[in-house]
């Protein structure tokens, strides 16, 4: 397989299971002995565990899709950089829906073995889905910006941060 023909079979991997939510026709692109990595607890080992874990993102989040904002494929390696955006509107470990919006990134690996995915890596950024739910506070600003300093402005307290990327970002203290 080639780099070409790999990202075709990833788009088309993502594009039928998350956004298409055909959970059925996983066996198209997993082995029937998929190895993930980390072992999720209490999931039954091969593609049967692989389609109850996938059910259950699927039940959780609604609206799925999938932006590969990056792609490398050597030997028999796909490695990607993703940006998921969904709902959520089902319960999703022990959190009831709360019917916000949530973008998640992740890079996950894959190893392919005869055309079809055996093994994979992943880690998605866990808490960052969880302060987006709302189980966890986002950090303040002043934790993102060390140099964050408390000024005053029109004989009002504000917190200032520093300008990023051409943007100067000032937040009412209070706020904070």
């Amino acid at each position: 397989m080639d780099a070409t023909t790999a990202r075709k079979f990833y788009q088309n991997y993502v594009t039928t299971i998350y956004e298409a939510g055909r959970v059925e026709e996983l066996g198209r692109f997993f082995t029937e002995d998929i190895v993930p990595h980390p072992a999720i607890p209490g999931m039954e080992p091969g593609l049967k565990g692989m389609k109850a874990v996938i059910k259950g993102w699927l039940a959780a989040f609604s609206s799925m899709r999938y932006t590969i904002d990056g792609f490398v494929f050597q030997g028999n390696i796909i490695a990607s950089r993703i940006s998921i955006n969904a709902v959520h509107t089902g319960d999703f470990i022990g959190i009831p829906a709360t019917g916000r919006k949530i973008t998640v990134v992740s890079h996950p690996h894959y190893r392919l073995e005869h055309g079809k995915i055996a093994e994979f890596w992943d880690m998605p950024d866990m808490l960052s889905l969880l302060q987006q739910l709302g189980v966890f506070p986002a950090p303040s600003l002043a934790a993102w910006y060390p140099t964050t300093r408390l000024g005053l402005t029109k004989n009002k307290p504000e917190l200032i941060a520093p300008r990023v990327a051409g943007v100067g970002v000032v937040r009412d203290f209070e706020r904070v």
